[in-house]
Order: C-alpha cells, then structure tokens, then sequence
C-alpha cells in the first residue's frame, strides 16, 4: 500500500485550478468525473510537488477549496477483474491494519458508483489535534486497480462531505 500524504498541499497548489462542473475525462485513467467551482484540480508539477515519489504517485488530484481534503486517483498496474472487486471487501481489511499502524476504526463496504461496483474502506487514525480520515475506493478499470483515495482530518472531511461525494459519486469508468 502507498503511503498517505504527509506533506502539506499547499505549496503544490501554486499550480492548481479551480475545476469546472462539466464532465471531464482524468488524462490516461479511465475515468470520466464531474468536479465542481468549489475543487481544486492539481496539475502535473502540483502533483509531483505533493507526491515526490513516483511509487503510488496518482495520476489525478482534486482539492477542496480549503485545501484540507484531497481526492486523489491512481490507476494500478495490478491486475483486478471486475469479478473480484467484491472479495477485496473480505480481504483487503486484513492488508490495511497489517500497513497502517493505529488504526482506530475501519468499515469495508462494497458500493454501486456510476454503475460499477466499488469496494469502499473507510479507516480513521489518530492525528495532531483530530483523527485522520482516509477513504479507498477500489474498482476494475481495463483489467487493473482504479483507487481513489479520499484523505483529510475528519473535522475538515465532514465540512466538506458534500463537495467530496459529489464528486466521488460523479465518477464513471469508461
């Protein structure tokens, strides 16, 4: 598993744009979404600015206005058949406690989003002040791993909830 962001955003926003509310297809992933006026989209430099190894970089990156919340998108080379995204609900759980220390909650669903099943990780650790929140969606996309990885404080996810599902709910594989 990758490691989470443990930098700030914000000097990579310097490149950043504020997205639109048409759909937008994600460079080379598979995914068509629909962010609105209130995300910021990373460009390339912005990206390799956050995520300084190229190990488990994602290939898109949206932030709240706020910059307290990222939606980051990564297409594996690992295989996935979309037969299997249902068993990662049972498996995957084990994966996460076994790389992230301190869990203090984690609930696994499996979840319809633009037609596609999505196996749907939420886990909190603990943090300066409030717990991190980080949300993994895993799908098949071309016969590999679509993940998006939603990561902020859970004060500063719940203020922005809306925004985020809005867009996590707008994805579509193509």
């Amino acid at each position: 598993m990758r490691r989470f962001l443990s930098v700030p955003l914000t000097a990579a926003l310097g490149a950043a744009t504020l997205a639109s509310a048409v759909p937008v297809k994600l460079g080379n992933v598979p995914v068509t979404v629909e962010p609105n006026a209130k995300l910021l989209t990373l460009s390339a430099a912005g990206i390799r600015t956050a995520f300084p190894s190229a190990a488990g970089r994602p290939d898109a990156v949206f932030m709240t206005e706020d910059r307290k919340v990222s939606v980051a998108f990564e297409w594996r080379a690992s295989k996935l058949a979309q037969n299997e995204v249902a068993k990662l609900v049972e498996q995957f759980p084990g994966v996460i406690r076994a790389q992230v220390p301190n869990i203090r909650s984690l609930k696994a669903n499996l979840v319809q989003v633009g037609g596609a099943p999505w196996a749907q990780f939420v886990f909190t650790t603990p943090g300066q002040g409030d717990e991190l929140r980080r949300e993994l969606m895993v799908t098949s996309a071309g016969g590999r791993m679509l993940v998006i990885t939603i990561a902020g404080n859970l004060k500063d996810y719940s203020k922005n909830e809306a925004v985020v599902r809005t867009l996590a709910n707008s994805v579509r594989v193509n």
